[in-house]
């Protein structure tokens, strides 16, 4: 039967992988990756931004795709596949603190950080098989917006269903807050910057509906059961003006890269950065 994840995946791409692509190409941009660079991705999904990379590092890199998922891992595969890199990617289930294969030029995590109970201990691994230039990128959800549909859902599942745990996928990414992580694992932060892209939806309906192929709500669908959360969704229509209300937002996303001490690494928009000793 599979995970929550594995029975998600195929719903998680049709609905969200190209909503969420500027964000995953706004990572890959600003690592400022080179022909023949060596890259980690983890908690990687079906591989949006591994084919950015892939194609950023060129014939003469190799990137490495993980995912505890075995499904979404199967369909990273596809998707290389199709898109004829397969010879530079190798994908593989592996927990995202799994780092072996290095020494890498960047290690890039889109969206899994909210997923690690010891982050510190997974940023430690990546930074034990960075190279001398080396980059850790990442990019999380938030700071959130609570009039933001995603909050808004939440909140009424709170209300309706208050004994049920729901994880947050935001992460306290403030400036100091990303940096204490970063400094917590012996890397030092030389990035951060927040981002926001458009996501559109024809109707409320078509929002739950999506979110319904999320992994998380997935999940949480199963466990309350169609009726309960047919009320839960009722109650999200009647805060945003009903089933057929279009709804568009902008969910902030950030984006924290960083590196060795004393290391010196190309950024997007500066070639030549001396890490902090």
């Amino acid at each position: 039967m599979g995970t929550p994840w594995d029975r998600a995946a195929e719903g998680y791409l049709e609905e969200w992988v190209p909503r969420f692509v500027p964000y995953h190409l706004d990572l890959v941009h600003e690592m400022a990756m080179r022909p023949g660079d060596r890259v980690l991705v983890t908690s990687a999904g079906p591989g949006a931004e591994v084919i950015a990379v892939a194609r950023a590092v060129g014939g003469s890199g190799a990137v490495r795709a993980t995912d505890k998922s075995v499904e979404m891992v199967r369909i990273c595969q596809e998707q290389t596949d199709r898109a004829r890199l397969a010879t530079r990617v190798e994908c593989a289930v592996a927990d995202a603190g799994d780092a072996r294969g290095g020494p890498w030029d960047a290690v890039l995590c889109a969206f899994g950080l909210w997923q690690v109970s010891s982050r510190t201990d997974m940023l430690r691994a990546w930074a034990g098989t960075l190279a001398p230039t080396g980059k850790v990128g990442v990019i999380t959800w938030g700071p959130s917006d609570p009039a933001e549909p995603f909050q808004v859902l939440t909140a009424c599942l709170h209300e309706l269903e208050p004994t049920l745990a729901v994880p947050d996928v935001h992460v306290h990414a403030a400036r100091d807050a990303m940096a204490a992580m970063f400094a917590e694992a012996g890397l030092a932060m030389v990035r951060h910057t927040l981002v926001r892209h458009t996501l559109a939806f024809q109707s409320a309906e078509a929002f739950v509906r999506a979110m319904r192929e999320a992994c998380t709500w997935r999940r949480i669908w199963e466990d309350v059961g169609d009726v309960r959360m047919q009320r839960v969704a009722a109650r999200f229509f009647e805060r945003v003006g009903g089933p057929s209300a279009p709804l568009s937002f902008e969910p902030t996303a950030t984006i924290a890269i960083a590196a060795l001490p004393g290391a010196e690494v190309e950024l997007q928009h500066r070639p030549s950065v001396r890490v902090p000793g």
